[in-house]
């Protein structure tokens, strides 16, 4: 057996597993949540979900997705369904890194096949983050091959998932301006982003900017903000979503600016190199949204994976071991332990699970630490040193 074969059977064994997953458990509380809003949606609308609550913080794309589930099945098997497509994502997302060749050694594409924490995230949470890593993807690959519009139209499919692609935004529109087609990416993304945001911003656009584009994250759990709260001062005791202080607020405001500028920072320096190295561009930015973002969800950890796996291997590694520590603590935690069928994640457990966030978050700062002396050379990082002989590398032909 080759070795492009044995991965594509272990890419096939990760989404059966996966799917087993989906179909003999509930997943988390965000499957009930995306139920509600699919029920809601389905039998009075997509405006009258925003207005009903600021916990509906999605693109209507995915608001009509989830009561498109709701309606056909009528509610049953929904939380499969609403799984179903993020794992499709994965396996799709290691088909096209395998066939985009290249220097990524084997070992890191294997790992990213098996990945333990798209396993918990995309097999047992319940929510649309893999399908959003897919579209980036799948966006970055038309850097490569040299395609503006096609790669606004996959990054414009990738803002009716979540608006959070709009932070990668710079580094899409740096590189196609350094090459003279920016406008071309600009109106071709800027229409799909409209297109799909119009109905409510419309119609209304305080309700949607404030419930979408103006989420905040939840304090306390991760990172930076976790450090605060555990220091004890009482200026940064209160945890989650509301009911913070001032301070707090301003520590937050300042984490998002350092966020928004560091992107443009790496887009800008980053513009002119050659596009395989998007993919490093990219990394680098969610590295600093890890490292600085107030507040992260679980889920979220997918959307770094390709990128970095690309960027450095072994940082990938190093940083798909932590997280998969994490992961497993949290989703255990929420579940009451071994076998896991409902994951329930309240305020209530936070801290019995925050401190192991820690353990994803230092190996993302690592990453990033270990990234600064290449950004500023505007070179790529070495690579793990691996056998690239056409017979064994997994992009070959």
């Amino acid at each position: 057996m080759n070795v492009r074969r044995a991965f594509h059977l272990a890419a096939l064994a990760a989404l059966l597993a996966k799917l087993v997953c989906a179909a003999l458990t509930h997943g988390t509380n965000d499957v009930d949540t995306f139920y509600n809003f699919g029920r809601f949606i389905w039998e009075h609308g997509l405006l009258a979900q925003y207005r009903a609550t600021l916990e509906f913080n999605h693109p209507p794309v995915t608001g009509w997705f989830v009561a498109l589930l709701y309606g056909l099945s009528g509610g049953l098997g929904f939380h499969f369904l609403l799984r179903l497509p993020g794992i499709l994502a994965d396996y799709a997302v290691v088909r096209l890194l395998l066939a985009r060749g290249g220097d990524t050694p084997p070992w890191a594409l294997l790992l990213l096949a098996l990945s333990p924490v798209s396993f918990m995230v995309s097999g047992f949470h319940g929510n649309l983050d893999g399908v959003l890593t897919w579209l980036l993807v799948l966006a970055a690959l038309e850097c490569e091959r040299g395609r503006p519009a096609h790669c606004a139209l996959w990054f414009g499919l990738a803002c009716q998932v979540k608006v959070i692609p709009l932070l990668v935004a710079p580094v899409f529109f740096f590189f196609w301006l350094g090459r003279g087609k920016a406008r071309q990416f600009f109106v071709v993304a800027g229409g799909i982003i409209l297109a799909g945001w119009s109905v409510p911003l419309l119609a209304m656009p305080e309700i949607f900017v404030k419930n979408v584009l103006g989420y905040s994250s939840n304090w306390g759990a991760w990172g930076i903000t976790w450090w605060l709260t555990w220091s004890g001062s009482p200026a940064f005791t209160p945890v989650g979503f509301s009911g913070l202080s001032a301070v707090q607020q301003a520590v937050m405001g300042g984490l998002k600016i350092v966020i928004i500028l560091a992107a443009l920072g790496f887009a800008w320096t980053r513009r002119a190199l050659p596009g395989r190295e998007i993919f490093g561009t990219l990394a680098l930015v969610w590295l600093t949204f890890f490292v600085f973002a107030p507040g992260v969800g679980t889920q979220y950890l997918v959307w770094l994976a390709p990128f970095l796996l690309v960027f450095t291997p072994r940082s990938f590694a190093v940083v798909t071991a932590a997280s998969s520590v994490f992961c497993f603590a949290f989703y255990n935690t929420i579940s009451g332990g071994l076998p896991w069928n409902f994951g329930a994640s309240t305020a209530e457990l936070v801290p019995r699970w925050a401190a192991w966030s820690n353990v994803a978050w230092l190996s993302c700062l690592a990453a990033l630490l270990a990234s600064f002396r290449w950004f500023r050379s505007n070179r790529p990082p070495p690579r793990a040193a691996y056998a690239s002989s056409s017979s064994s590398s997994p992009g070959s032909a």
